[in-house]
């Protein structure tokens, strides 16, 4: 008995091969996997528990090892990855002792070992004890070595964030529908995570970021039972999540009347990002499409001051973005190539004030972008 895995066998095979030959090209003899991301992409192996210590080890040849605390081992592992060997550490033989005795065994105690330095879950603390442990060892920065491969997404990724859209649609329908004047911003959340498990939809890497009033200008906030009142905006920006594979939607609900700045401000984030999807396609540059973006704001009298979106696709928290696989930035040299997935949130804040905004996530195409989400382009009113 096993779970029903989001990839075939040829997928995963492909990934492996593709990792592989990366690291025998850099000459590395293993490499130790180590963010949540990248295990789940080389292996389907997820948990909630993502905090204790896990590892991918993935040698220059041959199958990788998951190693993972005991009962995770034994009640987990089996039932829900592509990898089927395994180790376990337990208390009185700990991670680190358990990852160091893998090494021996695979015979790259004294090999060329890759390592995630940009991995949230290897501490400084962890690192330096593997590297006590096999001191004759050469570790290896090998962040991105799993990233790169990440970056454009097979037609079985994308049809997963085709269905996770579907998902954030329907959490999006179910906020504005709540919001009017009376209500409180819990009342929107709640009809939100509601809608989003009834939609199919697994656990979010951010929460929603739900908010009203002059707390839309706040980032990255969430809903803290402040009521609804005639003038407000509503802030909803939210993610569904479907195999762990995301995307993500920002929409602005007026309460009423608001004031004509605002109106003028809602005319100019639909602009942008009109403006930004048009220049997504094979071939250009990221930093160009950050630069068109910029501009589009800049000739409205408006500073630009974050990237213009960021890679979607495999998420766990404390995140939902793969910023650390690819975004829109200034100067990015990367070129788009189809098969890239974006969200390109716009909002127009201004500290103090209320805040109107509007995203898409999209996907680069032979010819240009298509949005995956489809839901209705405009300022919703209450």
């Amino acid at each position: 008995m096993r779970e029903e895995l989001p990839f075939s066998d040829a997928e995963f095979s492909a990934r492996l091969a593709a990792v592989q030959d990366t690291m025998n090209a850099a000459d590395m003899d293993a490499l130790v996997v180590t963010a949540p991301e990248n295990i789940y992409y080389l292996s389907a192996f997820h948990t909630a528990a993502y905090d204790l210590l896990q590892a991918l080890v993935v040698p220059r040849s041959g199958v990788p090892v998951l190693v993972n605390i005991i009962h995770e081992s034994e009640y987990l592992v089996p039932f829900r990855s592509w990898v089927t060997e395994k180790r376990a550490y337990t208390k009185t033989v700990p991670f680190l002792q358990t990852l160091a005795a893998l090494m021996q065994e695979l015979g790259v105690a004294r090999g060329r070992i890759g390592v995630e330095k940009t991995c949230f879950f290897l501490t400084v603390r962890d690192f330096e004890g593997l590297q006590a442990l096999l001191p004759q060892a050469r570790f290896v920065d090998s962040g991105g070595v799993v990233e790169r491969e990440r970056a454009v997404k097979s037609p079985a990724e994308v049809a997963h964030i085709r269905a996770a859209a579907r998902v954030v649609e329907a959490g999006m329908r179910a906020g504005i529908e709540v919001c009017a004047a009376g209500r409180h911003d819990t009342d929107v959340a709640a009809a939100v995570h509601a809608a989003l498990i009834e939609a199919g939809g697994d656990y979010m890497s951010y929460p929603p970021f739900i908010n009203s009033g002059w707390a839309t200008c706040l980032v990255h906030n969430t809903w803290s039972g402040r009521r609804l009142n005639s003038g407000d905006l509503v802030f909803l920006e939210i993610s569904g999540v479907v195999h762990r594979y995301g995307a993500a939607l920002m929409r602005s609900v007026a309460i009423g009347k608001i004031d004509d700045e605002f109106e003028r401000r809602n005319e100019v984030v639909h602009e942008v990002l009109a403006a930004t999807m048009a220049a997504i396609r094979p071939g250009v540059t990221s930093g160009d499409v950050n630069s068109i973006c910029a501009a589009a704001f800049a000739k409205h009298g408006y500073t630009m001051l974050k990237r213009a979106g960021y890679s979607m696709g495999i998420n766990f928290p404390p995140g939902w973005r793969e910023g650390d696989v690819l975004d829109l930035s200034a100067r990015n040299p990367v070129v788009l190539q189809p098969g890239m997935v974006f969200h390109i949130p716009q909002p127009y804040r201004m500290p103090g004030e209320q805040t109107v905004s509007v995203s898409e996530t999209v996907l680069v195409t032979d010819t240009g972008c298509e949005s995956l989400t489809q839901f209705p382009r405009q300022l919703f009113r209450a």
